[in-house]
């Protein structure tokens, strides 16, 4: 089944990048692109169950659709008339790395509750990949989103939102009597979780305020209420997080001029000075011309959309592939979530599970917030569209991502020895 399901993601993606190539006059033979992707994946797919077929089958496909789309509309983005299409070149070889990290991560974790001794080291890492994100990082417009070494341009955060799942699934996962006791009048409020939730919307409105990215603030937020909710199964902490969250937003915007300037542009793009306001205006656009099924693609004129390669990609598939295009896409990350859920619902202990449902809600979040940005219900956020938006970075920490998630589902299929400590 997953087979014929890669085989069938490869050849919707070398449709895709035919169509792309017709629209531009380049040869048909490009295609082969898409075909390399599939490929990548039927061999990872093959080394994974040399080691343990009892993994989730379901997950790789569509992961594998979106790559296979990511690297049609990439090829199309490029510039037919001098035949440069660094981009989508440079996504084929980082989507074949990625997979190549994903099996290897199934491989080198024999028991993903080994993990639970690397929850501290990884909160260390993630704090400092975002503290020198803050300090060194670079980015247009104030914000800070990524780090360049010179001989190699990264975005941090990318692997810190990993690692953050890693910890709080620790953490949390280690506490004892997870569930919060309620009394007849009061809930019990316990400091374990009341002390963490006020650091947590303090380090989430500090990324807001001094990296001027609230997509980041409000992905760490929605973990880690997400994360408290299903370790306690208390609304409480979760809502008082959010609700001080929310109120700091505006008071940020209030107090820190550039933070309100920002959201000015988002509230007002039609106003806005400087050519600020393009990006929501022309996303605004493409999503309008787009249409039920779409201008086709590679007939549209997705080029004009500012960061199109990037966060702004699924404006390009939406004016191209229309309505129709749009919705299949968010069912793909639906369905990815959804099965993730489901893992995490299979896990026999509760660290795996709380792993598994942090990098579901991870999936789900970071998808809804790019596309709750290009539709203006909140600013635009600067983040990528996982497998989706073009970036070495991104690719490559959601293939992690999909690794742990495949040593999750293979730890808690029946048959299945254990061999770690236990949780």
């Amino acid at each position: 089944m997953e087979l014929g399901l890669l085989v069938g993601s490869t050849l919707v993606g070398m449709l895709a990048l035919a169509l792309a190539c017709l629209a531009g006059g380049e040869p048909v033979a490009h295609s082969i692109r898409a075909a390399s992707v599939g490929g990548g994946f039927i061999v990872a797919a093959l080394l994974m169950d040399l080691l343990d077929s009892r993994r989730d089958h379901l997950l790789l496909p569509c992961a594998a659709l979106l790559c296979c789309l990511s690297t049609a509309m990439l090829w199309r983005l490029g510039n037919a008339a001098t035949g440069e299409h660094v981009e989508a070149s440079s996504q084929v070889i980082w989507i074949l790395l990625g997979a190549a990290l994903m099996a290897l991560v199934y491989y080198v974790i024999v028991d993903v509750r080994s993990l639970v001794c690397l929850a501290h080291s990884a909160a260390f890492a993630a704090l400092a990949l975002i503290a020198a994100t803050m300090w060194l990082g670079v980015g247009a417009d104030g914000s800070r989103l990524w780090l360049d070494l010179g001989f190699v341009k990264f975005q941090p955060t990318e692997l810190a939102k990993v690692l953050t799942v890693i910890a709080l699934a620790g953490y949390i996962g280690n506490l004892r009597n997870g569930r919060v006791a309620i009394s007849r009048q009061t809930p019990a409020v316990e400091l374990r979780f009341a002390v963490p939730t006020l650091l947590a919307v303090v380090f989430c409105l500090a990324i807001f305020v001094l990296q001027r990215d609230l997509g980041l603030a409000l992905l760490f937020m929605g973990l880690f209420v997400a994360m408290i909710y299903l370790a306690t199964g208390h609304k409480g902490y979760g809502v008082v997080g959010l609700a001080l969250f929310i109120v700091g937003v505006p008071l940020a915007a209030v107090l820190v001029p550039a933070v309100g300037e920002q959201l000015n542009v988002w509230l007002s793009p039609w106003n806005a000075a400087d050519g600020r306001g393009s990006l929501v205006r022309e996303g605004m656009f493409a999503l309008a011309a787009g249409g039920i099924t779409g201008s086709g693609l590679g007939l549209g004129m997705a080029d004009l959309i500012p960061a199109a390669r990037g966060e702004f990609v699924f404006a390009a598939i939406a004016e191209e592939l229309g309505l129709l295009g749009s919705v299949a896409v968010l069912l793909l990350y639906a369905f990815i979530a959804a099965r993730a859920y489901q893992i995490a619902w299979a896990a026999t202990d509760r660290f795996s599970a709380l792993l598994a449902a942090g990098l579901a809600t991870m999936f789900a979040l970071q998808s809804i917030i790019v596309v709750a940005g290009i539709v203006r219900l909140i600013p635009p956020t600067g983040m990528m569209l996982p497998f989706l938006s073009y970036g070495g970075t991104s690719i490559v920490c959601n293939f992690i991502a999909l690794g742990l998630l495949m040593v999750v589902a293979r730890d808690a299929m029946p048959g299945r020895r254990a061999s770690g400590p236990s949780a």
